[in-house]
């Protein structure tokens, strides 16, 4: 059958296109954001990135925690945030710490709480 031949180059050609297309999302990488001009914007090693309202990229420290703050605004910490009940971003005091609320809704952090800012955030290296 002459349907055979056809059928396999449509097959070969729509697998060279998924695998194209699924290496080049590969590259993008674990944690990479893209910008508003859609230009991936990768953390330090340990960090995480997200995008303020306006698009721009922010990036926790390495072993550092990244929120949006109520006015969207990306804060940052030595270690994982936490809102509280009032909005509020905390985070751990030390890198790679950790931060829950407990049962009264409050905010608990290894090494303690500290507030987030988005001073501690930064611009990611191209």
């Amino acid at each position: 059958m002459k349907t055979t031949p056809c059928i396999t180059r449509i097959a070969a050609a729509a697998l060279a296109m998924f695998i194209t297309i699924a290496a080049a999302h590969a590259q993008q990488g674990r944690g990479c954001v893209n910008d508003r001009y859609g230009n991936p914007q990768c953390p330090p090693p340990g960090g995480h990135c997200m995008a303020n309202i306006n698009g721009d990229i922010r990036c926790s420290t390495p072993g550092g925690g990244i929120l949006l703050d109520r006015y969207r605004t990306p804060v940052c910490g030595p270690g994982q945030c936490i809102a509280n009940r009032t909005g509020d971003i905390l985070c751990s005091a030390t890198a790679r710490g950790s931060a829950a609320l407990n049962i009264n809704g409050e905010p608990v952090c290894t090494a303690g709480c500290v507030a987030a800012s988005a001073e501690v955030c930064v611009v990611p290296v191209q």
